[in-house]
């Protein structure tokens, strides 16, 4: 984990505050959750398939959880510093919150990944947005946590893909790309100014967010892996063959 020199104080100028104090506290209030729905439906996904992977996913999703609470803590505490109050509510996070409390873990995963990749280049912008060293260098903790995060996810995410049938991968496949776009067209609206003053247009911001989607995208493809079809677990005597769609 990179030292943050946090004796330096905020080090934000008024400008800086005023256009990037609301977007950080907006990002605080999205690394908070507490992860409970999402260890609960991984565990009864665990139980249902009695996959030790899937059951080993959950001990590793307990982890992921803990870093991400470990991200709002980092970004509290820079809120404490710059004296910009916490949020406890904002409309896309309470949406966002409730779709997953909605659905399944595949869902869950997808939405989790459309926040996780667009992170990555809110972050990066977040950094160009100010010269404050203290959320520099937070930021580049962050993008630095995020490319294993995404890759954790996705990888899982291709897992529970490659057990279900191949229009049905297809149409989950159009699905996220649809929530990906709608996503970033929420994230500009909502965190506008610290995106301009990180340097990106609505035009950047888009060709930025689904280039880094191309990227996981191939993470999430069940036929990367040399993954075995074994769902559901084969009669004794019968052959395995791989995943193709």
């Amino acid at each position: 984990m990179l030292r943050i020199p946090w004796s330096r104080g905020a080090e934000l100028t008024l400008e800086e505050k005023v256009a990037i104090s609301d977007s950080v506290a907006r990002f605080q209030l999205g690394e908070s959750g507490q992860g409970r729905h999402f260890l609960r439906v991984a565990r009864k996904y665990a139980d249902r398939t009695a996959d030790a992977e899937d059951a080993f996913y959950v001990d590793a999703l307990q982890m992921f959880v803990a870093e991400e609470q470990r991200h709002a803590e980092l970004l509290g505490r820079f809120l404490d510093l710059a004296e910009v109050p916490r949020i406890q509510q904002e409309w896309s996070n309470h949406c966002f919150r409730r779709l997953r409390h909605l659905a399944g873990l595949e869902l869950i995963i997808s939405v989790l990944l459309t926040a996780e990749i667009i992170a990555r280049v809110y972050y990066a912008a977040l950094r160009r947005a100010t010269d404050s060293t203290v959320l520099k260098r937070i930021c580049e903790q962050l993008l630095r946590d995020e490319v294993m995060h995404i890759r954790f996810q996705a990888e899982r995410l291709a897992r529970i893909r490659r057990r279900l049938p191949c229009w049905r991968n297809r149409l989950a496949v159009r699905m996220q790309r649809l929530l990906f776009g709608a996503t970033c067209v929420v994230v500009w609206i909502g965190h506008y100014h610290a995106l301009r003053r990180g340097g990106l247009t609505f035009s950047e911001f888009w060709k930025r967010s689904h280039g880094e989607f191309r990227v996981a995208s191939k993470l999430m493809d069940p036929g990367r892996y040399e993954i075995l079809a074994d769902w559901p677990p084969p009669r004794p005597g019968a052959v395995r063959v791989k995943v193709a769609c």
